[in-house]
């Protein structure tokens, strides 16, 4: 009866993650089209897409918060309802900065709020099961991240004027049937005592929560910026047309996507730490590559690299820094918020590197956030190791 439990709660919250990709990723996918519609600079375009970042920051540590407070469900529906609203402004035609600074921060909000609540759920799981399943997860995510797109071009391509903001109407409606699916579903027994005072706060003194959160924080500001930035990277440097742009991006998660099954396949097979190192070299060097590419063909190498081994450093990294924070809605929270932090900075310096030195200057800022994260791998893969020795010593 537990382990039926426990699958109910994993589809639910793989649907619930689903859509949470499906609304919240596509928005680096519309920027080109509000820029064209409203006349955005790039300085304000990269300030759009860190307002998205920071509703992400607070919503996650009000998340970690809530549920002592309100309960897990009512924590989830507060927080996950900003998508909708968020997405009712895009069609409205409501257009004024003023207007789209809200909706990305609320979408923000809902992302950050779907984001803890869904890795807190799959902490409760047990063993294996909860490593696959942040796979699972990540991976229902990146679905929903590739089919965005797509569904964004056919619409524009059957309704060139109003296109986009016909999708934005669909992801409406999927953010009001995640609602339904928060309300309805079955969730861990919680604390009767709902009180701050009583969140556990051990974490803060273990070294490899720290450095999950550092692998985290360069992770996501470099996964931030390429999806945020990609489309109008590939568009305004000439290097591919405004449809074959949309569509690279869905590739992306396409890759992503299967990158993580591949990842949930391994689980158990491959150690982490060396699933970690592989992810971190590959990155760096593919999107390198990506950065330096001039043709179609090696941008088409460098992007399908960049998403494979982008796929499972997520999953893995919040893993790593997860060990110690198991069904801790406070110590899950806290570790998203750190990592979220890079989404908040480097999408914005992009956006005002490219305003004053072109756009290829902003994407070279990327570059930098790859080697930055590839060193964080290599000092938590080593000190992870250090610590395994030192333990065999003091045991031996």
């Amino acid at each position: 009866m537990e382990e039926k439990q426990q699958n109910r709660l994993l589809r639910c919250v793989l649907f619930a993650f689903f859509v949470s990709g499906a609304a919240s990723q596509p928005l680096g996918s519309f920027i080109p089209f509000l820029r064209q519609t409203y006349g955005f600079s790039y300085d304000l375009a990269g300030v759009l897409l860190s307002c998205q970042s920071v509703g992400n920051l607070l919503a996650v540590l009000a998340a970690g918060l809530l549920p002592s407070l309100l309960g897990r469900r009512r924590s989830i529906l507060v927080t996950a309802m900003w998508m909708a609203v968020a997405y009712l402004i895009f069609v409205s035609g409501l257009g004024a900065p003023v207007f789209m600074v809200a909706a990305f921060f609320m979408t923000g909000v809902a992302r950050g709020g779907n984001s803890n609540f869904s890795n807190t759920m799959i902490s409760t799981l047990p063993g294996d099961k909860a490593a696959r399943g942040y796979n699972l997860l990540h991976g229902c995510f990146a679905v929903g991240a590739l089919l965005s797109p797509l569904a964004l071009v056919g619409c524009t391509r059957l309704w060139p004027d109003a296109g986009w903001r016909i999708m934005a109407g669909v992801l409406m409606v999927l953010c009001l049937v995640q609602l339904c699916v928060y309300a309805k579903m079955p969730l861990p027994r919680e604390e009767r005592e709902r009180s701050v005072r009583t969140v556990d706060r051990s974490f803060f003194r273990v070294r490899q929560f720290w450095l999950g959160a550092a692998m985290l924080f360069f992770y996501i500001s470099a996964e931030y910026a390429i999806v945020g930035w990609l489309v109008t990277y590939f568009q305004d440097a000439g290097i591919l047309s405004a449809d074959q742009a949309q569509i690279m991006n869905s590739l992306l998660w396409l890759v992503i996507f299967i990158g993580r099954m591949g990842g949930a396949a391994a689980t158990g097979k491959v150690s982490r730490s060396s699933l970690l190192l592989a992810d971190g070299i590959g990155l760096c060097a593919f999107f390198t590559l990506l950065f330096f590419s001039r043709t179609p063909g090696l941008v088409l190498v460098g992007l399908m690299g960049t998403g494979l081994f982008m796929a499972t450093i997520y999953p893995s990294a919040f893993a790593f820094g997860s060990d110690c924070i198991r069904g801790n809605d406070f110590g899950c929270s806290v570790l998203i918020l750190t990592g979220s932090a890079g989404g908040v900075i480097t999408p914005a310096l992009v956006g005002f590197a490219a305003e004053r030195a072109g756009i290829r200057a902003g994407m070279g800022l990327v570059v930098v956030f790859t080697g930055l994260l590839l060193a964080s791998i290599v000092l938590s893969v080593c000190s992870v190791k250090h610590d395994s020795k030192r333990g065999s010593i003091s045991n031996g």
